[in-house]
């Protein structure tokens, strides 16, 4: 009785330890497992990318990355923690790819670090375990994203830059933009005006205009943006065909005459095409040309215009040494293939001179100040010479 006792005692001993020993051979045997999903990694050009893979079991496998071609073949870019790449970079120390490890109980790390990120890192990057004597396809693998975020930049060759348009008609300004993330477009006048449509700027590559008119001439703004700096500007300039107009900065100009002053006649002339200007003046009852010669001086300002008006210009009549038959009508005319235009400024005759050019009255009180004195020196001189004698 007690020896079939002890025979069921040792029996079951006998199983335990079976059942334990199998149970160490079944852990020991278990295959590696990458246990976590691989994270989307999201970083601005020239950032710093890193991408976590995960390891269960690992022992004595190989955990490699590898980096997924579309098109073309893969490229082995570590083994473990040492780096398989060809090409490897170092710049200020540290190298273009590095695998660090980093271990938790029966895990291990393995992350991936990307430095110096450009456009060309992105894709879709591979981890995987390579087991011994056992089919690559079985190998357990997972994938992970890059996305490498680049600025916005204009495509010239898709993006208006110069419009001519007729009054009354219809067209079309794009703004061609390529970033990561797609960029938002955004048009605006750079006047500051509201567009033809009322509203002070539109969203979209595409700003419609829509029955044109004069006043919608000027210089457009498109802006690229996707929150990565800096953004992209873009300037396209609508020009709209329209006949000249002339206007007067005075249209009446007084000089006295026969003293070598200067008689200064200012007019503005804008239109597209840009017109032709030419100054005429009223002879015996006809219109006579005015050329630039030693009598007139003619010519178109060129500084100093951020009072003018968008296809303004500033033309200027110097007549020189006015004298009496030079008070009569001038006309600044101005002509393109839409239309001709006009503006008249009369010279007149005054008593004084006019224009900033004129002696000042402290100049002449100087001058009669001076010879005064002069005066009253050589009058001393011809006493005292009198009285030696």
């Amino acid at each position: 009785m007690i020896l079939g006792t002890k025979h069921r005692l040792m029996m079951k001993w006998v199983l335990f330890v079976c059942f334990i020993s199998a149970s160490l051979i079944s852990v020991n045997a278990q295959d590696p497992e990458i246990v976590d999903e691989i994270w989307p990694e999201v970083k601005p050009i020239g950032r710093t990318a890193r991408l976590n893979c995960t390891v269960a079991n690992k022992l004595t496998h190989t955990v490699i990355w590898t980096l997924k071609k579309d098109g073309q073949a893969d490229e082995v870019i570590s083994r473990d923690e040492s780096i398989y790449i060809s090409i490897n970079p170092s710049i200020g120390g540290l190298k273009k790819y590095e695998v660090e490890q980093r271990r938790t109980e029966d895990r291990q790390t393995y992350m991936l670090i990307i430095r110096r990120l450009r456009e060309s890192d992105a894709g879709k990057y591979e981890c995987s375990v390579k087991i011994q004597a056992v089919d690559h396809t079985k190998f357990p693998r997972k994938l992970g994203s890059l996305t490498v975020q680049v600025a916005p930049t204009i495509r010239p060759g898709d993006t208006s830059t110069i419009l001519q348009v007729d009054p009354g008609s219809n067209a079309t300004l794009n703004c061609a933009a390529s970033g990561i993330p797609a960029p938002n477009i955004t048009w605006v006048r750079s006047d500051g005006k509201n567009l033809p449509s009322g509203s002070a700027q539109s969203r979209g590559a595409e700003l419609k205009l829509i029955n044109v008119q004069v006043e919608h001439a000027g210089v457009y703004r498109c802006v690229a943006d996707n929150s990565i700096k800096p953004p992209a500007h873009h300037l396209a300039q609508v020009l709209i065909f329209y006949a000249p107009l002339s206007r007067t900065v005075q249209d009446s100009v007084g000089q006295a005459q026969n003293r070598r002053f200067s008689a200064k006649l200012e007019c503005i002339v804008q239109g597209y095409p840009e017109p032709s200007v030419k100054w005429k003046r009223l002879v015996n009852g006809g219109l006579q040309d005015v050329n630039d010669n030693d009598k007139f001086e003619i010519n178109k300002q060129t500084t100093d215009n951020q009072n003018l008006y968008a296809r303004e210009q500033w033309y200027t009549l110097k007549v020189k040494t006015v004298q009496a038959n030079d008070f009569v009508d001038y006309f600044c005319t101005s002509e393109n293939p839409y239309g001709k235009a006009q503006s008249t400024i009369r010279l007149f005759e005054t008593t004084e001179c006019q224009g900033p050019n004129c002696p000042s009255l402290a100049a002449d009180a100087n001058t009669i100040n001076i010879s005064s004195a002069v005066v009253m020196a050589i009058t001393a001189i011809s006493i005292f010479m009198s009285m030696q004698f």
